[in-house]
């Protein structure tokens, strides 16, 4: 959905982060303008997430959960972006603009799932009256408590048993072709039924809204599963079975089993392993990741112990190597040839089962021992190999402690110096000039060090942007066009505060640095910020000033200067004498 910059703000405008984080957890004022709370986002004794009214921000020093009113619904309510949007403008009273073509599309979803709940009905029905599949469910062990929870169904073997249920009408035939129920007959007359003779899976979404359905065979016949197909209602790829019933199931889930089957899931359910999902056919997704981390910080892959599953694990740690970071633990748990969660539960019971995870890979573990295999460590060539490989994805990490434990490993692993590594890892990024690294030896200068300050003071207190009388000079300092860019979007946007200002980065690479500006302690009290901001602003002016007197001195000593340049130059020094007399 592509909502409106505009409606944003103005959303952002109308809602007050304290009122709204208030009504989920207490808030208590302790000094200034800052509320403070337990954070709802991990366990701890003292009040350590601070909430600003002015800046429209909060954080928390403990964990470091940060943003603004939509970054608290996406962490709190485990949403996705448009769907905080949607529902911050839901508590505020306003409609999320759509085009035409979007609201049509969306008034239709509530038929739809009413129709897919009305399917699963009809099924479990079905199942109840079929000795066949009560008969099939009793012989994998399947009780009838689990069968109830996961609304386990049967789908008859006529062609017709759905279509003649539900598609009384025309429309209600193309509905039931649209999210996948029934299928069109080849010459175009009639329809029948997509699923027969089979164990019916509904999977629902995080909401608990039925969204699709996966079969499977009873007797002998291919394909063993089949899977609704994708629909308005159902993308695979960004769906997972179980995890609606899995958060019914824990207030908390303090970590998740990720398997690959349904009756992987149900069994491990049945043995009381009520944090099990499953992705719906296909391989571990970015999507499906992002939803997992909204819920919990420890997520065990479980594999078949074979060469394909070792392929499939390698395959899900490339896809989770760009979202680890330092709160993450991720384990990868081989089951013994020829056995999978299903049967392996019911042979050692929970507590035998659970205890396996204790000796599941980590993610490190995996990671070097994987990339070892493919090189051989007692050359030199094998060394140099193995490292240029590993530093490939570990290029792809945060710069958190994370990547410095994986860079310090692969230095002993590899054989070379680590500070070679930390030079070959160094990323293009960082020279990036709207960036501002943050790491010691920039705050050494004394550019990185005013910029930072003039940036931070920014970020958290936005109006000091009107305050500047003149336009800055350029620059060639690392982070001083984020600076001009900064000042643009505030002096146009006079009445911005902090968490409206995170917007216009939501999702670019500058987002995180704009997030660390926001949390920069600076210990400046507030009647000394528009001193301590028009200071650093000096500063950096007359670091500009030089640094373009030097440039064109520079060039001038080997070829002459165009009119335009003389009268740059000429008008810098000016400047600059005028400072000096100003001092």
């Amino acid at each position: 959905m592509n909502i409106p910059r505009e409606f944003i703000e103005l959303l952002l405008a109308k809602v007050d982060v304290v009122d709204l984080i208030n009504t989920h957890i207490p808030l208590r004022k302790k000094s200034g303008s800052n509320y403070f709370a337990r954070c709802p986002f991990h366990n701890e004794k003292s009040a350590s997430f601070s909430v600003s009214q002015p800046k429209q921000f909060y954080y928390c020093f403990g964990c470091g959960a940060h943003g603004n009113a939509i970054d608290f619904m996406i962490q709190h309510d485990r949403l996705n972006f448009p769907e905080a949007v949607e529902a911050l403008a839901r508590l505020a009273g306003m409609e999320v603009p759509r085009d035409a073509t979007a609201v049509k599309k969306n008034d239709a979803l509530p038929g739809l799932h009413e129709l897919m709940t009305k399917a699963a009905d009809c099924y479990y029905d079905q199942m109840r009256k079929t000795k066949r599949a009560i008969d099939y469910l009793k012989q994998r062990g399947i009780s009838g408590a689990i069968t109830k929870q996961f609304q386990l169904g049967y789908a008859p073997a006529g062609w017709a048993y759905l279509n003649d249920q539900l598609g009384k009408t025309e429309t209600e035939k193309k509905q039931l072709a649209e999210i996948g129920l029934i299928i069109k007959k080849n010459e175009g007359q009639g329809y029948y039924d997509r699923f027969r003779d089979r164990i019916m899976f509904p999977i629902h979404d995080y909401r608990g809204r039925l969204i699709g359905f996966g079969g499977r065979i009873l007797d002998q016949g291919e394909p063993k599963y089949l899977n609704s197909p994708e629909t308005p209602l159902f993308q695979k790829g960004h769906e997972l079975y179980g995890l609606y019933q899995a958060q019914k199931q824990n207030r908390n889930l303090d970590r998740v089993i990720l398997v690959e089957g349904y009756m992987d899931v149900i069994a491990l359910f049945q043995h009381g392993i009520t944090y099990a999902v499953a992705t719906l056919g296909t391989a571990t997704t970015t999507h499906h990741l992002e939803r997992l981390f909204r819920y919990t910080s420890e997520l065990i892959f479980c594999f078949d112990g074979d060469e394909a599953g070792r392929t499939a694990a390698w395959r899900a740690l490339q896809v989770i190597f760009p979202m680890m970071n330092d709160t993450l633990q991720v384990k990868f748990l081989f089951l013994p040839d020829g056995e999978d969660p299903d049967s392996l539960v019911r042979k050692e019971d929970k507590t035998a089962f659970e205890q396996r995870f204790e000796t599941a890979l980590s993610l490190s573990t995996f990671f070097f021992q994987t990339l070892g295999k493919q090189s051989d460590l007692n050359t030199m060539e094998g060394r140099a190999r193995f490292a240029a490989s590993a530093l490939g994805h570990i290029k792809q990490l945060p710069p958190e402690l994370f990547q410095s434990i994986l860079l310090n490993e692969l230095s002993k692993r590899a054989r070379i110096d680590l500070a070679e590594l930390k030079s070959q890892l160094k990323s293009n990024d960082d020279t990036d000039s709207n960036v501002i690294v943050f790491t010691k030896e920039a705050a050494k200068g004394k550019a990185p060090t005013s910029l930072k300050l003039a940036l931070a003071l920014l970020v958290q207190q936005p109006s000091l942007a009107n305050e500047l009388s003149e336009a800055l000079p350029p620059s060639q300092l690392p982070g001083y066009p984020l600076l001009l860019k900064l000042i643009e979007i505030i002096q146009q946007n006079p009445h911005i505060n902090t968490g409206t200002l995170m917007e216009y980065w939501r999702g670019q690479k500058e987002e995180p640095t704009i997030a660390k500006l926001a949390q920069m302690e600076h210990l400046i009290p507030e009647s000394g910020l528009k001193n301590e901001f028009l200071g650093a602003i000096r500063k950096l002016f007359g670091l500009s000033l030089n640094a373009g007197i030097d440039r064109l001195l520079a060039k001038a000593a080997q070829e002459d200067l165009s009119e335009e340049e003389k009268q740059e130059l000429s008008r810098w020094i000016a400047k600059k004498k005028e400072d000096n007399n100003n001092q």
